[in-house]
């Protein structure tokens, strides 16, 4: 009997033994106390601004828990000095001119501080290192942006369906290029115009092309014109007795006109003296009459036995001499 109190007192110890080994466990595992038993570095970083943040708050690199903090103390100029502590292996990763922020686990999730950058071929981090800081925005100034963002968007939106009734309606140039008909054939007609225009423009690009390889192409006449320097003083020449010549005749249209003013003149009294006019022209008929008439002797001695032999012996001769330049001609082939 005396036994059964001994062995109870030992089942009640290892009961509590084992949950207090349980429960041990369990805080270690829960709580992160196990961080306690890894071999850390110390590094500290100065913050304007920690936005909440707690000791013991994670401390993450890449994306993956590397530390804890470990305390928070107030500087002058109303700084925040962090101490945190740094897994020694993952410092071998991290170098000392890396950043240090203020972030957060999540959307609304704890704070915590994550390190990026840093030179690779920068010394790795070490205890007692100071590391440098960017601004953390706070959630406040972000809810502020987020506002003023809003404010705009309302703004922007309120803008946009005005312009969009506006254009409803047919009121200003949108609005009546796309309600009114007679607008919109006018822009279509100028648009095709344009094209049209376009295209005249490339065919003229395209001649200009042409005219300037012709320039480039030796022996032709507009490259004599460019590089030939005889062939341009004699154009030159040319175009200067053109000139003259222009001058010449004007001087003497302006004589002519001079004199057919002058009734004194013959040329102005055959333009302004009827009579006189009268007289050439009866003069002019008399000699076209004159021709016939002597045509007409000159086909009757022609046929005059009297002169007959003289035109015989006249024709002769003609044909001799052809005959003759026929010979000629053909021992000259």
């Amino acid at each position: 009997m005396s036994a059964s109190p001994n062995r109870q007192a030992v089942v009640v110890g290892l009961f509590v033994l084992t949950a207090v080994g349980i429960l041990t466990g369990g805080i270690l595992t829960i709580g992160d106390l196990n961080d306690t038993f890894t071999k850390k570095l110390t590094v500290t970083a100065v913050f304007d601004e920690v936005n909440g943040l707690q000791e013991g708050d994670n401390i993450w690199f890449s994306g993956v828990k590397v530390g804890i903090v470990k305390d928070l103390a107030f500087q002058e100029g109303s700084r925040v000095l962090i101490e945190m502590k740094v897994d020694r292996k993952a410092s071998e990763f991290i170098r000392e001119d890396s950043l240090a922020k203020i972030g957060s686990d999540g959307l609304i999730g704890n704070k915590i501080v994550v390190l990026y950058g840093g030179t690779p071929g920068a010394p790795h981090l070490e205890d007692g290192d100071v590391l440098l800081t960017e601004p953390a925005v706070s959630s406040e100034a972000l809810m502020a942006m987020l506002q003023e963002n809003n404010t705009n968007l309302l703004a922007i939106t309120t803008d946009l369906k005005d312009i969009s009734g506006k254009i409803a309606k047919g009121e200003g140039t949108v609005g009546k290029l796309l309600m009114d008909e007679t607008l919109y054939t006018n822009v279509n007609g100028t648009v095709t115009t344009l094209g049209v225009a376009s295209t005249n423009a490339q065919n003229a690009t395209g001649s200009l092309s042409a005219f300037a390889g012709k320039l480039n192409k030796e022996g032709s006449l507009p490259n004599q014109i460019v590089t030939d320097k005889t062939t341009y003083p004699a154009i030159t020449g040319a175009v200067a007795k053109l000139n003259d010549a222009s001058t010449s005749a004007s001087e003497m249209m302006a004589g002519i006109a001079k004199g057919a003013a002058n009734p004194n003149t013959p040329i102005g009294t055959l333009v302004n003296d009827e009579p006189a006019g009268a007289d050439l022209k009866k003069t002019l008929a008399n000699l076209s009459e004159g021709t016939v008439l002597l045509n007409q002797d000159l086909e009757a001695l022609q046929h005059n036995f009297l002169t007959r032999p003289y035109f015989k012996k006249k024709e002769r001769a003609a044909k001799k001499a052809e005959a003759q330049a026929k010979r000629d001609a053909k021992n000259a082939e």
